[in-house]
């Protein structure tokens, strides 16, 4: 079997570019939602005031009180009401997962686009600042302790 037709070549091994981010905000996702509820509503309220099933073809003669079309809105207006605030913290759970940096837990480097790169890069292409490398106090007491454990 030659490399072309062996099950794992590198074309095989290769991982599809992750989805892009969803630029999702919440009131965007709740306007459509509400839009659709409203419908509901005005529906609901048409075919009590005008018998639009009736007139389609649909249904009967509609003959439910006003009381009876105005606890199926509330009913849906609470179903509204629900729904509104678990999309509400579905999309702000999302959009605040998105919000976070990918770095990865071997080299370090950050994915920025779909890229990886070097801390270091990143903030040259981000600031335009040079980086130097130094020792942080917490590391360098952590140095000196090892250092004096092995002498």
């Amino acid at each position: 079997m030659d490399a072309s037709t062996h099950p794992h070549t590198d074309e095989h091994d290769k991982k599809a570019p992750p989805p892009p981010k969803q630029e999702i905000h919440w009131h965007k996702a709740l306007f459509w939602h509400a839009l659709g509820f409203v419908t509901i509503v005005m529906v609901l309220w048409a075919d009590k005031l005008f018998g639009i099933w009736q007139h389609l073809g649909v249904g009967d003669e509609n003959n439910e009180t006003y009381l009876e079309v105005s606890a199926k809105s509330g009913v849906v207006i609470l179903l509204w009401i629900f729904s509104a605030y678990k999309i509400y913290l579905i999309v702000s759970r999302l959009s605040y997962l998105e919000s976070f940096l990918h770095v990865c837990a071997w080299c370090r480097k950050i994915e920025v686009e779909h890229k990886w790169l070097t801390i270091e890069q990143h903030f040259a292409q981000q600031t335009g600042v040079k980086a130097s490398h130094g020792i942080c106090p917490e590391c360098a007491k952590k140095l000196e302790q090892e250092y004096s454990q092995t002498t």
